[in-house]
């Protein structure tokens, strides 16, 4: 039985609603991807995902395919 984890990413480049959504895409396409969440104000982006189908990894070169930068979060779980 899989758990689900969240991430928190610290990503660069939104500026606008279109960024939101190209992200939002970019990740709910991964195997393993729950939920996702873009704060735009903060350039922050919560991930509810399945950690052995979908890694932290996985998240950030999806976003990195999509053309923004990410890393996951300092202090994030």
């Amino acid at each position: 039985m899989s758990t689900h984890h969240e991430s928190i990413l610290d990503v660069s480049g939104m500026s606008c609603p279109s960024c939101i959504r190209h992200i939002n895409d970019a990740l709910r396409e991964l195997d393993g991807v729950e939920k996702v969440v873009v704060r735009m104000n903060d350039g922050k982006v919560l991930v509810r995902h399945d950690p052995q189908r979908a890694t932290a990894n996985h998240l950030i070169a999806a976003l990195r395919e999509a053309g923004y930068e990410s890393t996951l979060s300092a202090g994030a779980g």
